[in-house]
């Protein structure tokens, strides 16, 4: 089971925080030299701020569902507010438009070749920073380097996690991502109908 209840958080937050680094292990020997490995663990990892205040009308229904969905739950959630569209995660290439991409897809490579774009004779197919997802339910990742509008190679942030194959890509604010929330802060009425919140709101994309 999925819940939508937790868009309500993207959609009012107060601050973003977004990590997607892998989990590393450092070692310093005696002679200060370091070593350092990476274990993967490339999941996308949201800490997200609403703000005190709002109305304790308008957010009842939302707490609600909320707090249903508890710390258990998988959550879809998009950056899909207009106030983020139009900077955070727009779509920054030259093509006419950021639909009708479709790339082949290796599991466990961290590289698309794209088969099929929409007309672009200059600039850019994506930027690097742009966000991909492969196909509806697949996963989200992020465009490491620029794409030549001549070019169908696409380095991604990350690995393959989904199967391998030809995938439909979603870019820019249409991605979605499943997620579980690890920390719900709790919520306290103030000034009679605010709402304040003693903390952030975790939430770790599922992988499950």
């Amino acid at each position: 089971m999925t819940t939508t209840a937790f868009q309500v958080v993207f959609d009012r937050a107060e601050s973003i925080g977004i990590d997607r680094r892998s989990v590393t292990a450092h070692t310093i020997a005696r002679d200060n030299t370091i070593r350092t490995v990476s274990r993967g663990g490339q999941v996308w990892r949201f800490d997200v701020k609403l703000p005190d205040g709002i109305a304790w009308s308008e957010l009842r229904p939302y707490i609600e569902a909320i707090d249903y969905a508890d710390r258990y739950t998988e959550g879809v959630v998009q950056l899909s507010n207009t106030g983020y569209t139009s900077w955070l995660n727009k779509y920054q290439g030259n093509s006419v438009n950021s639909t009708g991409f479709v790339a082949n897809a290796t599991q466990g490579s961290a590289n698309l070749t794209l088969t099929t774009s929409p007309t672009t004779t200059s600039g850019y197919k994506f930027r690097a920073g742009d966000f991909i997802q492969l196909g509806t339910t697949g996963r989200v990742y992020s465009v490491v380097s620029d794409v030549a509008f001549n070019s169908n190679a696409v380095t991604l942030h990350r690995a393959v996690l989904d199967a391998s194959g030809s995938k439909n890509l979603i870019c820019g604010p249409n991605v979605s991502w499943t997620v579980i929330c690890s920390q719900l802060p709790k919520w306290n009425i103030f000034a009679r109908d605010q709402v304040s919140w003693d903390g952030s709101f975790i939430f770790y994309e599922a992988m499950v």
